[in-house]
């Protein structure tokens, strides 16, 4: 009887070692959901429904794009992250997930624990803009006035705890400056109160931003980059005079932790394929967009980065979790 067990024990190890190669050698074999976790119009869904077709392409099944919106991107990142691992479910990821700890309390995921990340595919540069009205028209006016003049400037951003505001907040701990935050719900009301001079100030995506900017009723005073950007080289990037002021808008594809390594590779390289596709980055800088790659352990150390970097940001900010 022991010995027939053993037999039944070993031929089932057998079994299962050979059905789990089968699995990653036929996947995709169903659509893949694409989700975004927030509704659709916005960057990162715009960002998505880009790439989704190119994804299928190589993946030979429909990447199906999901909106899952709601508290700050939370409720659909938290159903990719508790969701099955098997690779068929994969989020789409911004920086704002990097913010979110330290904006929202018990949060039902841990971004390091159980998410996964596969790379960056694309990203868009964050400016701060004046209307032309306002009292400074360059970077240095503005930290030279906002020392002189403490809380008399605003800003408008798309919200408490996104990334253009945070942008901001960098700034201001780097400078020591003062500035007053008015929140808003999305990118479009920001840039039209500051066209309409509601606000002295707004922290914005190039997108929404490029056609005020070139008709001259919104002055870049710069670019939160790491270098000038060549649509723009006039305006200086804010890490010229302050080094630790770098940040802008990315996105990436995330999976849940545990997806099967060969499956997992499956993925990363369908995606490395799509950001190195000339006419895919061509559509993405028509849109607004940059193409970024980053590989999976360099995005897992961005994360790391950020998630500690914006909790510093939030302290000397006097932001509490919610």
């Amino acid at each position: 009887m022991q010995r027939r067990a053993l037999l039944s024990a070993a031929l089932a190890g057998l079994a299962a070692a050979a059905v789990a190669p089968a699995r990653a050698d036929t996947f995709p074999s169903r659509p893949i959901r694409f989700v975004v976790p927030f509704g659709p119009g916005g960057d990162t869904d715009i960002v998505a429904r880009l790439i989704a077709p190119y994804l299928s392409a190589e993946l030979g099944q429909q990447v199906v794009v999901e909106n899952r919106p709601g508290a700050g991107g939370v409720i659909g990142s938290n159903m990719v992250a508790k969701g099955p691992a098997d690779g068929y479910t994969i989020l789409f990821a911004d920086s704002a997930r990097t913010i979110a700890p330290s904006m929202q309390k018990d949060l039902p995921f841990d971004i390091a624990r159980d998410l996964d990340p596969l790379g960056l595919i694309g990203g868009t540069p964050l400016l701060l803009l004046a209307h032309p009205q306002a009292p400074v028209k360059t970077l240095d006016e503005l930290v030279k006035y906002a020392k002189a003049n403490p809380g008399k400037l605003t800003y408008g951003s798309s919200g408490n705890g996104t990334p253009q505001h945070f942008a901001v907040e960098l700034l201001k701990s780097a400078a020591g400056i003062d500035l007053v935050h008015v929140p808003y719900k999305g990118a479009a009301a920001v840039v039209a109160d500051a066209v309409g001079g509601q606000i002295n100030l707004a922290s914005a995506t190039y997108a929404p931003s490029v056609e005020y900017i070139r008709s001259n009723r919104l002055l870049p005073l710069t670019v939160m980059e790491p270098r000038r950007l060549p649509a723009l080289p006039e305006v200086p990037a804010a890490a010229e005079r302050y080094p630790e002021v770098v940040m802008s808008i990315w996105f990436g594809i995330m999976l849940p932790m545990g997806v099967e390594p060969a499956i997992r590779a499956r993925l990363a390289e369908a995606v490395g394929k799509v950001v190195a596709n000339t006419e895919y980055a061509g559509k993405l800088r028509a849109a607004g967009f940059e193409p970024m790659r980053e590989t999976p352990p360099q995005m897992k150390a961005r994360i790391e980065r950020e998630v500690k970097l914006f909790g510093d940001v939030a302290r000397k900010a006097g932001i509490k979790p919610e």
